[in-house]
């Protein structure tokens, strides 16, 4: 009962220190005398159960073995005792409690009779013993195995929980850069676009007016196209920004405005199916768009090539200009370049930039298109 009042923690040494106390208890109690097998059966289940309670499945395993093999020992020297000592009195203490002895000596008048008795009734009495134990053990293990699944369930919660808001965290931070290249590809095009048209506005302004004019009216379209990108931004970061065009044609498109508007000569080579994934069409025009316009804000070029082309199983998509270069080493905050190695990351591809100061700029993205086309 003292036992029972305290329950150790999870130190292993002090759950066999509480486990050996019980069983040195139960001895102390058989080699006093005073114990039989009315008292000595249910202390032994109480070490199977308190064994259940302390250890896992080895260990309890181990707690019933021992008093199980204990029950039989100590059921086995109290018959071998009977026999040497055989006599009316002290049968009923070993097999049948409660029943008068003079009732027993009526019915098994001779020893052997009694022998035959009480190795049946002990047989009987293992059986029984046996079956409690594996009721219990199996019982008290399905409880503890619940308890403990509850436990690790409580915990792994706790930890989904911490995860599913770090998770959260990182995904509000991604979409957030998502946007924000979203925002930078789009509008700082128009913006680039409107910015030179608006010199060339100023370099004419005193030399040809109807020239000037006319850049002045393509920077208000430019204009009023960066204000529709800001104002539908957020609406539009889902939409196609081929708006349904193939992607061959739509990057030829953009090729075309930009020949327009700057005095750049651009070579466009084009080698690819008509059919692509949206999500790989999508990528690679944002792509294209980003490196040329900033080859045009920053490379001085006079000439920018383009190349498309299906290698293997890989959409290879290379851009180069002859303008100033530079080193890539002191320019790795550029937000152009970042937007563009993550997109084609987010694909599994490969992003590669080569530059020199005064050897132009070469970018090439290479996208898998394996399971896709």
């Amino acid at each position: 009962m003292i036992l029972g009042i305290y329950q150790p923690n999870d130190k292993h040494w002090e759950n066999i220190i509480y486990i050996g106390l019980g069983f040195i208890l139960i001895a102390l109690t058989e080699i006093s005398g005073e114990t039989n097998l009315r008292l000595f059966l249910p202390l032994l289940l109480i070490m199977v159960i308190r064994g259940c309670l302390t250890f896992k499945r080895f260990g309890s395993f181990i707690v019933a073995g021992i008093s199980l093999s204990w029950f039989l020992g100590s059921l086995y020297l109290l018959v071998k005792n009977s026999f040497s000592n055989l006599n009316v009195q002290q049968v009923p203490a070993i097999i049948t409690p409660g029943i008068k002895p003079e009732i027993i000596y009526q019915l098994y008048s001779n020893e052997g009779q009694l022998k035959a008795l009480i190795i049946n009734m002990a047989i009987n009495i293992t059986i029984l013993f046996c079956l409690i134990t594996v009721f219990v053990f199996v019982l008290v293990n399905a409880l503890m195995s619940e308890y403990r699944s509850r436990q690790e369930l409580g915990t792994v919660n706790k930890q989904l929980r911490k995860y599913a808001l770090l998770i959260e965290d990182r995904a509000m931070l991604q979409e957030r850069n998502r946007i924000a290249r979203e925002i930078h590809d789009s509008l700082g095009h128009s913006l680039t676009a409107q910015n030179i048209q608006l010199a060339n506005a100023l370099l004419y302004l005193r030399s040809n007016l109807d020239r000037a004019e006319t850049f002045l009216a393509e920077a208000k379209k430019l204009g009023s196209h960066a204000l529709q990108d800001v104002r539908h931004s957020v609406a539009t970061l889902r939409s196609d920004p081929l708006q349904g065009k193939s992607l061959k044609v739509a990057i030829a498109e953009l090729v075309k405005d930009l020949e327009y508007r700057t005095e750049i000569t651009f070579h466009y080579q084009s080698e690819i199916p008509d059919l692509l994934p949206n999500e790989t069409t999508s990528t690679v025009y944002r792509i294209v768009q980003e490196a040329l316009t900033n080859m045009i804000k920053h490379s001085e070029a006079t000439e920018v090539k383009i190349s498309l082309q299906l290698v293997v199983n890989y959409l290879e998509v290379q851009i180069q200009d002859n303008g100033t270069g530079f080193d890539p080493q002191e320019n790795t905050t550029g937000f152009g370049i970042q937007g563009m190695r993550e997109r084609t990351t987010a694909l599994g591809g490969n992003f590669n930039l080569i530059s020199l100061p005064g050897k132009g700029c070469h970018i090439i993205a290479t996208i898998p298109l394996v399971d896709k086309l």
